[in-house]
């Protein structure tokens, strides 16, 4: 009974570790069992937290049949020997993983903003959730780029290679910017508006709540 109280406390921790593996190890598993393995982990780690939220459990039906989906879409891409066999797949693949990372961002995001108790706990959901944004821009940036072709100054969806989305988006969202790639269509330019806005407020302002809250508990 204990040790399950202390992983309740602690459930964003693995989440934390496994977006940050995510993040990091990537470049080096663009395809191949590695990479279905660590995609696996991160949809089970994710949907065990989801599970532990008070939701309907049709809504929580649904969203675990969305993981399913997202998982055999990726051993089909890994066994055909490329991440996108057609534009199709890719559109699919994308959409599916994005509403899975965005319903999962809007979730813990909730969880963490109306918790009583601000733990050490609660602030690395707070960066979990700043990683998820980061991942579903990138998924929307492929989406976009998978539709139109030339809505950046370079093409962001390779075979066997999802990096340069993500590249993108996290310098978006950090508002650093390098200039190597250039949002050109509208929907684009909008898209990188909103991330890099998103991304400010949140850093500046939910990040600084949860941080203070939590020395501020500490200290009483």
């Amino acid at each position: 009974m204990k040790s399950l109280q202390e992983n309740k406390k602690q459930k964003y921790r693995q989440l934390l570790i496994v977006l940050a593996i995510t993040f990091v190890v990537s470049p080096f598993l663009q395809a191949g069992i590695g990479n279905i393995f660590l995609i696996s982990l991160l949809l089970y780690t994710i949907m065990l937290i989801i599970s532990s939220f008070p939701l309907p459990r049709k809504l929580l039906a649904i969203y675990g049949a969305i993981a399913i989906i997202a998982f055999c879409l990726e051993v089909i891409s890994t066994l055909n020997g490329g991440f996108y066999l057609n534009q199709t797949f890719s559109l699919i693949s994308q959409i599916v993983f994005a509403i899975y990372l965005a319903g999962a961002a809007y979730w813990i995001g909730r969880d963490i903003f109306t918790t009583p108790e601000v733990t050490i706990d609660i602030v690395r959901g707070g960066i979990s959730v700043y990683l998820l944004i980061g991942f579903v821009w990138a998924l929307l940036y492929g989406i976009v780029n998978t539709l139109d072709a030339n809505a950046f100054s370079q093409p962001l969806v390779r075979v066997d290679s999802y990096l340069r989305t993500i590249h993108f988006s996290f310098t978006t969202l950090t508002t650093l910017g390098y200039g190597d790639i250039v949002p050109l269509s509208e929907v684009a330019q909008v898209l990188t508006n909103l991330e890099a806005i998103i991304g400010q407020m949140y850093s500046s302002i939910f990040i600084a709540i949860l941080i203070g809250s939590y020395l501020s508990h500490r200290s009483n």
